[in-house]
């Protein structure tokens, strides 16, 4: 009745993501095999910040050397590159510890406050130098990347005010084609906004896809260890899942339980009644199993009409209580089939206890398979323990 099967043939159950432990994944932002739309945005956050601090680690190279040490401007702008280089660095550090919208925040920011913060520092940008105001646009493009589009608006209509102001209080604005400059950073303002737009709604839809994903690929689990008929874990479950108690059990010095139970005389249910009731039959026991169990137990339908409970931490006393009272409920239960009454249901029980009746899930099953034969060559509507009658 029982086929001892090899544990270690079974192919290893399906997997959930993993995180990379790697240094490069620690570098990047979390990597999994199967990203939401928030491990992207981590990911190109993190991807970006390293490409800041490398260009402005490159834009300080070219200030040390190509700006004279004399010239007064020469260590504003080094304490404007390192003073950013730091708030990136903090930005990254507060991304790689999941805090993803604070560090798109100071990104931002550092992008925003770098062209400002030259006007602040080089007296020579209101006298006709605006060319460190061209950066004030970078700022609107990593807001449309990392920020929501609202802000991206707002930051944009910000930047515009700001130049506005400037043409009107610089001295030199009659000398500089204001114009063009705030024509351009307009366009750059309303093509970020629309790709902020497109990037969220597209953010959106991959959340949307990684959630049916991660669901689907549930169910599949989930079906793949279910009896479709039963709704009872199936025997690949089974076999799998008792290994590992018995494994748990070596390092807890507990005992296991096992009760083996099939249908007495099911060949004449079905040729009487028809296949059809013998499912019912089926689904009414697998029902009285779950009936039977406590949370840390396990129901399964191993094939046919066998059915095994796994009960951890269940004493030999406990697992007989539970046999006896498998017997009882089977005989209460009352079938309908096409209206009427099926005859009463009895079934016949072997029962096998961990350590005692064998060492490894394999052996326990052959156990309980001999006490259930035993139990069938006895008369049927019983139950046996390794060689004792219940």
């Amino acid at each position: 009745m029982v086929t001892p099967v090899n544990p270690e043939s079974i192919d290893e159950p399906p997997t959930k993501r993993r995180k990379s432990s790697s240094a490069w994944a620690w570098l990047t932002g979390p990597f999994t095999a199967s990203p939401t739309a928030n491990d992207r945005r981590v990911n190109l956050l993190a991807w970006l910040l390293l490409s800041l601090l490398l260009l402005t680690a490159g834009a300080l190279f070219l200030v040390l050397v190509v700006d004279p040490t004399t010239s007064p401007r020469h260590w504003a702008y080094v304490q404007l590159i390192l003073g950013l280089d730091i708030f990136l660095v903090v930005a990254y550090g507060f991304n790689c510890a999941g805090h993803y919208l604070i560090a798109a925040g100071i990104t931002v920011a550092c992008a925003f406050l770098g062209p400002w913060g030259s006007l602040w520092l080089d007296p020579t940008v209101l006298k006709g130098d605006i060319f460190p105001l061209a950066y004030t646009t970078l700022s609107i493009f990593l807001s449309s990347i990392l920020l929501p589009p609202l802000i991206t608006a707002i930051l944009g209509g910000l930047q515009l005010a700001g130049l506005a102001l400037i043409l009107h209080i610089s001295p030199a604005s009659t000398s500089v084609d204001w114009p063009s400059f705030l024509t351009l950073v307009f366009f750059i303002s309303v093509l970020s906004i629309l790709s902020a737009i497109l990037n969220h709604r597209n953010l959106k839809q991959i959340n949307q896809l990684a959630i049916l994903s991660n669901q689907s690929e549930a169910r599949m689990r989930e079906l793949s260890v279910r009896d479709h008929l039963t709704k009872l874990f199936n025997r690949r479950y089974l076999e799998e899942s008792l290994e590992r108690e018995i494994k748990r059990s070596l390092r807890s010095h507990y005992s296991i339980g096992v009760i083996l139970f099939d249908v007495d005389h099911f060949k004449q249910i079905n040729d009487e009644w028809g296949h059809a009731a013998g499912d019912l039959v089926l689904q009414q026991l697998g029902q009285m199993a779950l009936n039977n169990i406590r949370g840390g137990d396990m129901a399964c339908r191993y094939g046919g009409d066998e059915f095994v409970l796994v009960l951890p931490e269940a004493s030999s006393d406990v697992t007989r209580e539970r046999a006896e009272g498998l017997l009882e409920g089977a005989k209460k239960l009352q079938l309908e089939y096409n209206a009427q009454q099926l005859r009463n249901i009895t079934i016949s029980i072997g029962v096998a206890i961990y350590p005692d009746h064998g060492s490894t899930g394999t052996e326990i099953l052959r156990s309980a398979d001999k006490a259930l034969y035993q139990a069938k060559s006895q008369g049927r509507d019983s139950a046996v323990i390794a060689g004792k009658i219940i």
